[in-house]
């Protein structure tokens, strides 16, 4: 098991979210990454987490998301920043 720090952790979990900025069917791709993200978000995150972040990924923005969800975007900013550290961390555990 090679040692990642967080650093290259953040820049792959970005270039990924990038990625899927301009290719929304990302996620449907046979990608190692896209396959360790996708475990993250079934197995590791409860449902209101993996709600909240395939939502914020399907709009790409937390205002759309805090309507749907009935909070304000500040409340749902904090949320996705959280469940962003979430799946870090556990991305970071898979190397």
């Amino acid at each position: 098991m090679i040692p990642h720090n967080e650093n290259e952790v953040v820049k792959e979990f970005r270039a990924i979210k990038e990625m899927y900025a301009y290719n929304p069917d990302i996620m449907c791709l046979d990608d190692d990454r896209v396959r360790k993200l996708k475990y993250i978000i079934d197995k590791r995150l409860d449902a209101v987490d993996r709600t909240i972040i395939l939502l914020y990924t399907d709009c790409q923005s937390l205002r759309e998301v805090a309507k749907k969800v009935g909070v304000s975007h500040a409340t749902i900013r904090t949320w996705v920043n959280k469940i962003r550290a979430k799946i870090i961390k556990e991305y970071e555990q898979m190397h």
